[in-house]
């Protein structure tokens, strides 16, 4: 609960900062998707999507393509493999390490650490430890270390967290 009240605290202080603006270009697909040319072809047939319905977190969506895809407003991908098991036509495979194809970083004029706020948003839900903190007020993300699950972009009260995507291979 506190952690909420202090969510909505920093998300008021959000409007001195720059409105969220949607950057994102391409859909992000599920980590298990490797077959670009097969998810492409073979998920326009699916019927039911119980991929999305497995989806514990509920970030698969139907994008415009009604191609599944990730939408990280509410949450991130905790990479649990359900997808992939519920599957029935064999797109989202378990078998390969499951990659999400984004780059995130950090906008420091949006960040309000970097703007002299107390927050430590990001970094709380940053399971990799991707996010670290020079000094108090301005956290680095470490892409090294980053697994792209998009935890931090959501809850970012100034959204200051962007990602952009990158090219998926056939």
């Amino acid at each position: 609960m506190l952690d909420s009240r202090k969510r909505e605290a920093f998300a008021s202080l959000s409007t001195l900062f720059r409105p969220k603006a949607s950057t994102q270009s391409a859909s992000l697909r599920p980590p298990y998707a490797h077959d670009m040319a097969l998810f492409s072809t073979l998920c326009a047939t699916c019927v039911e999507n119980p991929c999305i319905a497995s989806c514990e977190e509920n970030i698969i969506v139907l994008d415009n393509e009604k191609a599944p895809s990730l939408l990280f407003t509410q949450g991130g991908c905790t990479f649990c493999k359900e997808c992939a098991f519920a599957c029935p036509l064999g797109v989202l495979k378990v078998e390969e390490e499951p990659t999400i194809q984004a780059i995130f970083n950090i906008d420091t004029k949006q960040c309000m650490a970097w703007n002299s706020v107390i927050c430590n948003s990001c970094a709380d839900v940053c399971d990799a430890k991707a996010i670290t903190f020079f000094g108090m007020l301005r956290p680095l993300l470490d892409k090294e270390r980053c697994t792209s699950c998009g935890f931090c972009y959501g809850i970012c009260p100034s959204h200051a967290v962007h990602y952009r995507t990158i090219s998926q291979g056939v």
